[in-house]
């Protein structure tokens, strides 16, 4: 008998030990790695590399050749004077006028007053550079879009983006916003990238983002909300976050000196906005994308698709979250204006061409096609001489038609004795040789720290008029008598004249005025 008791021979062979594993957890998704969800509806049947360079290429000429069309067309307005008077002057007397007024613009100026001294300050070099910063926005929603949504949607979305109006309007503007825009577009970009694959050149870059965005528009760092939410939700770690916070806090970092400056003078910058109230944010989105029936278009098409999916979240909260914290801020002190909301716009229309990603890549088209036909008389009015709110060049087209020499010019004012708008127009686009004498100017525009001109104190305002036959009156908003609340004293020094005749051009009033026949005993 075997020692174990069995009746067959010992075995030597080694006893097999199995041991059950419990099971192992599922891989966590990577966070911007797209689901069966996020997919559309039908494969994409075209999907291949040269498409999606075409497909951020494609919105980009778009905006090139559509910004391009009237470039030169419409007048310089208020602020974009604002700029050809700030990149014109000498650099001492632009430093003294930021240490009083527009610090926080004074990243933008700093700019351009070097483009300028490459390329000049006709209409066209001014809004060169908003043009070129817009088209690179254009194509950096088409990037956004590929990696959140696929073909269809990056290529919808940047041509979406690229037809609206606004685009246009700020892409041939003279100031920051078209910058603006263009930072916030590469900053959500580079959070995409860096939630795919943190690396510390992307923190860097990022940051450096941040900061562009920061000096083009203070208001346009309200995008970090929605950077905060993205970032919490899509690190795979929550150290994850804590990197993407410290980029974001760096990139702040330049920006709290012009912050600071600027808050110094908030007085003088935005006490003129008015507060927000139920009719000015009812009229937002149409002033947001050119037109009732578009804003009803692109709100409907952003409704659908608005969703906190993974993938989404990133365009839904950047569309969101800032407007909540402007609306927010302005109740505290006036900032409510819809341009200071132009850098939600590439996000408007990625939520948008998301409702379009379960249809074809036709259907999609279409519809984008549809709201670019929506926006077409827009676009022609923004590239009328009037376009940009304010005919400045048809005051010199009256000018040159019915002055002659020897005539005077005096300027009225129209907002805190401000007469700045109405002297800058005349100086930029009236000939200096057969312009109205300014008399009454003693100091010009930007000189000595002040941003608008001086002019003779009340007392001596009858001197400095001389008695000339004619004087013209050029004043900011819509006059029946040029005259009226031109203030007392030079009311009295051109009681000795009478209205011959007089102009409406979109945004000023024009009079002439000639000497009446002096009374004889």
């Amino acid at each position: 008998m075997s020692p174990t008791g069995g009746t067959g021979a010992r075995s030597d062979a080694p006893t097999a030990l199995i041991v059950r594993v419990r099971d192992a957890p599922p891989e966590p998704a990577a966070p911007w790695r797209p689901t069966e969800a996020d997919q559309p509806a039908p494969p994409e049947p075209l999907d291949a590399p040269w498409l999606r360079h075409l497909a951020r290429l494609l919105p980009m000429v778009v905006v090139a050749v559509l910004g391009g069309i009237g470039l030169n067309r419409p007048s310089l307005w208020e602020d974009e004077l604002a700029t050809w008077g700030m990149v014109t002057v000498g650099f001492d007397d632009f430093v003294a006028v930021l240490r009083n007024v527009d610090a926080s613009i004074g990243p933008y100026y700093l700019l351009m007053r070097g483009w300028v001294a490459l390329a000049g300050s006709s209409d066209v070099a001014l809004r060169l550079p908003s043009l070129l910063a817009m088209a690179a926005a254009a194509g950096l929603v088409a990037a956004i879009g590929l990696r959140i949504g696929g073909l269809r949607v990056g290529l919808v979305a940047g041509l979406l983006f690229a037809v609206l109006p606004t685009t246009s309007r700020y892409a041939q503007e003279a100031r920051p916003y078209a910058f603006a825009v263009c930072a916030a577009a590469l900053a959500t970009l580079l959070l995409v990238r860096l939630l795919e694959r943190p690396r510390f050149l992307r923190y860097l870059g990022y940051s450096a983002v941040v900061a562009l965005l920061g000096l083009m528009h203070l208001v346009g760092l309200l995008l970090l909300v929605a950077h905060a939410l993205v970032a919490w939700r899509g690190a795979q770690r929550r150290r994850g976050f804590v990197g993407w916070l410290g980029a974001a806090v760096a990139g702040t970092l330049p920006v709290l000196p012009v912050l600071w400056l600027g808050r110094q003078q908030t007085g003088t910058q935005i006490n003129w906005i008015p507060p927000v109230t139920l009719d000015r944010l009812v009229d937002t989105p149409e002033a947001l994308f050119g037109g009732p029936l578009l804003a009803g278009a692109v709100l409907a098409l952003a409704f659908l698709g608005m969703s906190m999916k993974e993938r989404s979240a990133v365009a839904t909260a950047w569309l969101v979250l800032p407007t909540v914290g402007l609306l927010l801020a302005a109740q505290l002190t006036p900032l409510w204006l819809p341009r200071y909301l132009l850098f939600t716009v590439p996000a408007w229309a990625l939520v948008a061409s998301l409702a379009l990603r379960r249809s074809s890549l036709l259907r999609g088209t279409a519809a984008m096609l549809a709201v670019g036909l929506l926006g077409i008389p827009a676009q022609v009015e923004i590239r009328g001489v009037t376009g940009h709110s304010q005919g400045t060049k048809d005051i010199a087209a009256v000018l040159r038609a019915h002055a002659r020499p020897g005539d005077t010019l005096v300027y009225g004012p129209f907002d805190a004795g401000d007469q700045r708008t109405s002297r800058d127009a005349v100086n930029r686009y009236v000939d200096e040789s057969w312009r109205p004498r300014d008399v009454l100017m003693t100091v010009p525009a930007r000189r000595q720290g002040t941003l608008g001109a001086r002019e003779c104190a009340d007392r001596d305002v009858p001197v400095c008029l001389g008695r000339p036959e004619r004087v013209w009156v050029v004043r900011k908003g819509a006059l029946d008598d040029p005259v009226q609340r031109i203030g007392p004293a030079k009311e009295a020094a051109l009681k000795p004249y009478a209205v011959d005749r007089t102009w409406r051009v979109r945004g000023f009033s024009i009079g002439l005025l000639v000497r009446k026949p002096e009374v004889t005993k």
